[in-house]
């Protein structure tokens, strides 16, 4: 069993993205449906419409707030692993500086 994780940086980077674009797509596609059912609801009478159409805005309104939450989330999960991507990259520069100096004073690592 190995003790190293190894992350492909650019599959997560594309994968964030597409989600992050699946996500508004399908909220756009639900906004959508939310109007055209309203407007239906809105030519029709009675009380009980008004209910559903209460009920239609809160759910549109949690749509909204949990896609905006996965955006950020995926957000924050790219931008984690950029962080992780320049510190690696950092540290191998640094292990080729040190073997490139020892290699030019004879020493082996």
């Amino acid at each position: 069993m190995s003790n190293q994780i190894f992350i492909n940086y650019d599959e997560v980077y594309s994968k964030t993205a597409a989600l992050r674009r699946r996500a508004v797509d399908e909220l756009r596609e639900a906004n959508t449906a939310y109007r055209q059912i309203a407007s239906s609801l809105r030519r029709m009478d009675g009380s009980t419409n008004a209910e559903i159409e209460d009920a239609m805005q809160a759910n549109q309104q949690m749509s909204q707030t949990t896609v905006d939450t996965l955006t950020k989330l995926l957000s924050f999960i790219e931008l984690s692993a950029r962080q992780v991507e320049r510190g690696e990259q950092t540290m191998a520069r640094a292990f080729r500086s040190v073997s490139i100096r020892n290699q030019r004073r004879g020493r082996v690592i």
